[in-house]
């Protein structure tokens, strides 16, 4: 069994902190005057770190449990909500500064940069061989690096924090540019690759950080500024890995969903969870609401049916949606047949009879493929970085510095082995013959296999089609185009706006 991938999140210790707010918040007797005195002390640290990614595990939703969603995925073309509130207002971008998403994904983000901060600032006082506290230091740095990644795509400028700082002394805290914030996103992956493993010992457990992870995230922070020279170095080196040993694409990519597969070797970094243990709510919120296989579900995050039908009918991520289906719940006392829940055809607003249902937007099966327990906590796996990204990574950097036919066989890679038609396969699937031909190639072939990954919004800003795709989208909906150049950074949240004067000058020009 290869151990070098997942989060375990048995929490010991866990700091909060938001750019107001440091105070910690204590899961049990260890404190910041007692926690850091052995290794013992420093690894149960490491875990509360690692945990913040996915808060309150036994029922985690935030963060990279699946409110990650709502600041990437569903701002953009992809997401759909029926769900009144915030979530209709993300994917209708109809939001303000007091969206919850926001809100709470700014702090979690900041939790994991304060536990980082306080572990790095007492580590070197503990007596410990100088390996193990690197290892200790890499996994740290690379979580900081991580959450920093998330805040700049989200919010541009952000307070730099690299200290442990008392709460009283950071109102107001100064904006740092993201080239700044980039300076020390690189020099954490640097320190990260240089000493973490390629893959962990079994007895290290399955949830740790690896050299893999903190390549692909440098890489993919030197790609969005559009530095390529730079990323093809390290993401050459996961391909390396790849060519090692160390990863594979699954022949079949929706093995790579199975809860029957939780240790996939395509994953690079991913969050494990086990139902009885530390289970999740991602499938509730992913699963369709009343559907036979799925059973009960929210679908508070679901995909728009313009996204899904750009889908090619001979491309098999099309059919890794829930559409088409007859419920589960009987419609009404006479009979046990549920609702026929079907995609309309377009332009068509009226169901064909009385006991069909027209859907609104799909489900994707990624998060509750072959499910393994229906329990109301899930297992599931949630993939942070994964080879078949990595790919489609290694197709835009050949774009950008040697043209299309350096990048065809990458994004073809990705699509033949999901059984869709290669690009110069047909004339109907012609190879793109110009770089800016390729770069819509990728920014759909990055959407139908990465769709609701957190890469959406990320994905269309660095290959400049952000206003243009999301503006359509909305014209296709029937909304308002509203989407400005402005609009590529969230307005930030109000809590923060209200006290910081830097923010709150900012908010005016995000908002739609």
């Amino acid at each position: 069994m290869n151990f070098k991938k997942y989060i375990t999140l048995g929490i010991a210790v866990s700091l909060m902190a938001a750019c107001t707010n440091l105070e910690p918040e204590l899961y049990s007797d260890l404190t910041t005057k007692n926690a850091y005195s052995t290794e013992s002390d420093l690894e149960a640290a490491l875990t509360g770190t690692y945990a913040k990614l996915k808060p309150y595990p036994g029922d985690a939703y935030l963060y990279y449990a699946g409110y990650l969603v709502m600041i990437t995925d569903y701002a953009a073309d992809m997401g759909f909500s029926t769900a009144a509130g915030d979530p209709t207002k993300m994917s209708d971008f109809t939001y303000d500064d007091n969206n919850r998403y926001f809100r709470l994904n700014w702090n979690n983000m900041y939790e994991v940069i304060s536990n980082a901060n306080i572990l790095l600032s007492k580590i070197d006082g503990v007596e410990m061989d100088e390996d193990k506290r690197n290892e200790i230091k890499g996994q740290v740095r690379f979580l900081r690096a991580l959450s920093y990644r998330d805040l700049t795509d989200s919010w541009g400028p952000v307070p730099l924090i690299t200290e442990s700082l008392n709460p009283t002394e950071i109102n107001n805290y100064p904006l740092s540019s993201v080239e700044e914030v980039d300076k020390l996103i690189i020099e954490d992956c640097t320190f990260a690759i240089e000493h973490l493993p390629e893959e962990w010992a079994a007895e290290y457990g399955i949830g740790r950080v690896t050299k893999g992870a903190a390549l692909t995230l440098l890489g993919k922070v030197y790609m969005r500024s559009h530095d390529y020279a730079n990323a093809k170095i390290y993401i050459d080196q996961v391909l390396q890995l790849r060519d090692e040993g160390y990863y594979s694409l699954n022949p079949d990519f929706k093995n790579e969903w199975s809860d029957n597969n939780k240790i996939d070797m395509g994953l690079i970094f991913g969050i494990f969870h086990e139902s009885a243990q530390n289970g999740g709510e991602i499938t509730n919120h992913f699963g369709p609401k009343d559907h036979r296989q799925v059973q009960n579900r929210w679908q508070y995050y679901a995909v728009s049916l313009p996204f899904w039908r750009k889908y090619s009918d001979m491309d098999p991520r099309k059919e890794f949606f829930y559409y088409d289906y007859e419920g589960q719940s009987a419609r009404d006392g006479t009979t046990n047949n549920g609702f026929f829940y079907k995609v309309p055809d377009i332009g068509e607003t009226t169901p064909p009879n009385d006991t069909t249902r027209l859907l609104q937007n799909v489900s994707t099966k990624k998060y509750s493929y072959e499910m393994v327990s229906n329990s109301y906590l899930d297992g599931r796996t949630i993939q942070v970085f994964r080879l078949a990204d990595v790919i489609l990574c290694k197709a835009e950097i050949e774009n950008a510095l040697s043209g299309p036919s350096a990048a065809l066989p990458y994004i073809n890679e990705i699509r033949t082995r999901a059984g869709a038609p290669a690009y110069g396969s047909s004339a109907e699937f012609p190879a793109p013959a110009s770089q800016d031909e390729m770069v819509d190639a990728l920014v759909d072939e990055r959407g139908y296999e990465l769709v609701f990954e957190y890469h959406r919004r990320a994905d269309l800003i660095r290959l400049g089609r952000f206003v243009e795709m999301s503006n359509e989208y909305l014209t296709t909906r029937g909304l308002a185009p509203v989407v400005t150049q402005n609009m590529r950074y969230f307005p930030y949240p109000l809590v923060e706006a209200m006290i910081h004067t830097e923010m709150a000058a900012a908010n005016a020009s995000r908002l739609p």
